[in-house]
């Protein structure tokens, strides 16, 4: 019986993670969530966007689950014991994604070396979700574009973060960023933007540093909110707290 419900909470938690990536990318978070709906947002959960100068990128969701709770430790442990289950719904889902934004911007693209790792430390479990997306961003000479999939009126409830290629710095974003994160020996210039954050019209541009915005030139924070991922984990955030 209890081994039985152990994977009825890994599966639950398996589907909401996924169920994150199409929250995030679906027209808004508030019609999946209904009127006067509050997300809940775990510490730590993220949207990450990393990008290489040749356009493609490592997109990853990070999920966090608070090890002092059974059901979150229940399903932390579900989940690492059976990878497969959210790794395939994530690249099927991404996949999916990916195919339409391709059509959308006659440009081709891709999703391969999808994987999952599991990290537990501080009483935390942490699991990153990543794939590689071909062709994420549009290459403009030097320079790169990101838009869709995240222009379209989206309004993420996760943190979302785009880390720029090494050499590269923020050079226009028409969705102002709530906080900016210049290059430095420890790591890439980065954007964050919060949870709630109104896309339309999203677009971000990246630049070689060198070539006119250096990393002692990153405007300052930009505005409210783009932050990733996860009416998805809504559900599973509801679940676990009925």
């Amino acid at each position: 019986m209890i081994r039985s419900r152990g994977r009825v909470v890994a599966l639950a938690a398996a589907v909401a993670s996924v169920a994150v990536i199409g929250a995030f990318l679906a027209p808004s978070a508030a019609a999946l969530d209904g009127p006067g709906t509050e997300p809940a947002v775990e510490e730590g959960s993220s949207f990450v966007v990393a990008l290489d100068a040749d356009g493609d990128a490592t997109v990853t969701l990070v999920l966090t689950y608070d090890l002092a709770d059974a059901a979150d430790e229940a399903a932390f442990e579900g989940l690492r014991d059976r990878p497969e289950n959210v790794t395939a719904r994530f690249g099927d889902r991404l996949t999916r994604i990916a195919d339409r934004t391709a059509t959308e911007t006659d440009r081709e693209m891709g999703v391969s070396d999808v994987g999952t790792e599991f990290e537990s430390t501080s009483g935390t479990g942490v699991v990153r979700i990543s794939a590689t997306w071909t062709n994420l961003a549009a290459v403009d000479g030097d320079r790169l574009v990101v838009s869709e999939p995240f222009e379209s009126a989206f309004r993420p409830d996760r943190p979302f973060v785009l880390v720029a290629p090494d050499g590269y710095a923020l050079a226009d974003a028409t969705v102002e960023a709530d906080a900016t994160t210049p290059a430095s020996g420890t790591g890439a210039a980065s954007a964050e933007w919060r949870p709630g954050t109104d896309l339309a019209g999203f677009s971000v541009t990246l630049a070689p540093a060198e070539g006119g915005v250096t990393d002692g030139s990153l405007p300052t924070p930009l505005a409210p909110t783009l932050a990733l991922l996860a009416a998805g984990l809504l559900g599973y955030a509801g679940w676990r707290r009925a």
